[in-house]
């Protein structure tokens, strides 16, 4: 590459100034004649120097890019260790030893990049990097990548398959997107490597803590076994979130964040007995049926704090009011089209109507400790009609956007009168008495 910028510099050197070396007849005659140098001998000359001096300034950025890629070299571990130049290689247990000695290095405040490397990059790395993402804030950046990449993209039933086995869709990888290769620069760039299957694959700064993960590879193993990769990962990546002092921790289904999805300080803070619950049907992608339990329950309460808004919003309807007074009311039916979008987007199997049984059986716990009652069946038809005539007032259907499928806004309002009948009428006083830390949240309720 330097020859190529040397000769490139001299060859316009040459060309430019040919007119000083070698002029024409015409040119030389003026110039014996002692006339002046013409302007565009001048400019051609110029553009000459100016040429040679970009080809110049090319050649030390090269340069510069070549002496840090040979310093990153020389300051940097070799790619193999004193086990592998014998021709042995890493044990297990060396890896946990080397592995203790990294998290001990760690330093939460310096670690924003985490780069994670498996050695294809389609799977443990990815599945990794994706649970870690999910406790970690804005502030980092995870990036994944494998030593030798498949060319082609992930096929999509590998993605799906993955995707299943994590419980979290939309944290593998994105359609059509396919695994990068390891470079310098994002190692220089990491304040934490990881390594999984691929120990001493390449250099890493000094400076720069080393995690080596002896974990198997996902892909062609059998279901059980992948199973038991994906729990030993996300025990790793928990024990890593720990190190990193992070405020969220654990990938429990209780303790992960949905985008999109509010929370209340509430949930899971019953002073009442919790009730026991079986399995819920969720299969094995369920976190057992508590954990549903416990989703259902904090969908239910968002609907429970939101329940002055709510009726605020019906009695000031106006004409589309009902002609009763609607007192403080929670949806349940809202509560099951949230949580079966949070299994959609976990991509959790199971029965459909998983969602249903879950918040139903929330329902059921709450009416028994008094936080809810049922409203009249006149009263629910009266909510949904109301509902009903105030979205075909906000939003008529002529006014759709063509190219819709007709049966869309059939099918969309066909689900806000099911959650607008399915509606429950909350007791504030029994509400505080089961959750107190409602209180902060509704502030002084009536």
């Amino acid at each position: 590459m330097f020859p190529v910028f040397v000769l490139s510099a001299v060859y316009v050197v040459v060309m430019s100034t040919n007119a000083w070396v070698d002029p024409d007849p015409e040119q030389r005659a003026r110039l014996a004649a002692g006339w002046p140098i013409a302007g565009a001998v001048w400019f051609k000359v110029g553009l000459g120097y100016v040429g040679a001096l970009a080809a110049l300034v090319l050649i030390v950025f090269f340069a510069v890019l070549f002496a840090r890629e040979w310093l990153f070299v020389r300051r940097t571990r070799r790619p193999s260790g004193a086990a592998a130049d014998a021709g042995e290689p890493v044990s297990g247990a060396a890896l946990r030893r080397r592995s203790r000695r990294a998290a001990a290095r760690i330093d939460p405040a310096r670690v924003r990049t985490v780069l994670v490397v498996s050695p294809r990059g389609i799977g443990r790395s990815v599945m990794a990097a994706a649970y870690l993402r999910v406790l970690v804030d804005d502030e980092y950046f995870v990036d994944a990548r494998g030593i030798d990449p498949p060319d082609e993209p992930v096929p999509p039933a590998m993605q799906r398959d993955v995707s299943i086995v994590m419980g979290m869709d939309k944290a593998w990888v994105e359609p059509g997107q396919s695994a990068r290769r390891i470079m310098a620069a994002p190692v220089r760039a990491a304040d934490l490597v990881v390594r999984i299957g691929c120990p001493d694959a390449f250099p890493v700064p000094r400076s720069t803590p080393v995690l080596d993960w002896d974990v198997p590879d996902p892909i062609g193993a059998g279901l059980v076994d992948v199973f038991s990769i994906r729990d030993d990962i996300r025990r790793r990546v928990e024990s890593l979130a720990e190190a990193l002092a992070l405020e969220r921790r654990s990938l429990d289904l209780r303790d992960r964040d949905l985008p999109g999805r509010r929370h209340t300080v509430a949930e899971g803070r019953a002073t009442i007995a919790y009730p026991e619950v079986s399995d819920a049907g969720g299969g094995a992608l369920a976190d057992t049926a508590a954990g549903w339990f416990a989703a259902a329950e904090a969908r239910v309460l968002v609907e429970i704090v939101d329940a002055p808004y709510t009726a605020a919003e019906i009695n000031d309807r106006g004409p589309f009011a009902p002609d009763f007074t609607v007192p403080w009311v929670a949806s349940a039916g809202a509560a099951e089209s949230a949580l079966a979008d949070e299994l959609t987007w976990r991509g959790v199997g199971g029965p459909p109507t998983l969602a249903r049984d879950a918040v139903a059986r929330v329902v059921e716990w709450l009416v028994e400790a008094g936080v809810l009652r049922p409203l009249s069946d006149e009263r629910r038809v009266a909510l949904r009609e109301s509902g009903q005539a105030q979205r075909d007032h906000d939003d008529p259907l002529e006014e759709w956007p063509r190219g819709l499928a007709g049966e869309y806004p059939a099918m969309a309002e066909l689900r806000h009168a099911e959650e607008d009948f399915d509606t429950w009428e909350v007791v504030p006083a029994a509400a505080l008495r089961v959750y107190p830390g409602l209180a902060a949240e509704w502030g002084s309720p009536a």
